[in-house]
């Protein structure tokens, strides 16, 4: 069987499927290996209490309740847990196939151990997540 390793990763979803490209089934398919989502996608408010994510109405007042550059801390936390999940997937296989957003890829990417970066036999920049299998093939088989 001539399996290969196939995720997709965007900073909400990560999705995993085995690329069989086996001869004897003619045409390439996918397997759904594993799915998993991010809390990166989350709306703030869903991620802090009212209480504590308001912003003051006077602007007077010492602090204007600004969020300081929590959005980019989501996501470099969301980066680092896609790829611990992305390295813990790829420890037995040989080389495999990778796909994410041009605006993430590289950072995702960098944050992968070494010997998983260098299984990377395909990387293409492109969200796949949301896309249909036949469509996902046609990036990685031709």
């Amino acid at each position: 069987m001539n399996d290969k390793l196939l995720v997709l990763a965007d900073l909400g979803h990560v999705k995993a499927y085995y690329l069989n490209e086996s001869p004897t089934l003619g045409t390439p398919h996918l397997d759904l290996l594993d799915e998993w989502e991010t809390p990166a996608k989350e709306h703030l408010s869903e991620a802090l209490t009212d209480r504590f994510g308001r912003y003051r109405k006077d602007r007077s007042e010492m602090s204007d309740g600004e969020e300081h550059n929590l959005e980019l801390e989501r996501r470099h936390r969301a980066a680092k847990s896609i790829a611990k999940q992305i390295d813990a997937l790829t420890t037995d296989v040989e080389g495999w196939y990778f796909a994410a957003p041009s605006e993430i890829n590289r950072e995702l990417i960098e944050e992968m151990e070494q010997g998983t970066r260098a299984k990377i036999e395909k990387n293409v920049p492109a969200d796949l997540t949301k896309v249909a299998p036949d469509e996902i093939i046609k990036h990685f088989c031709e």
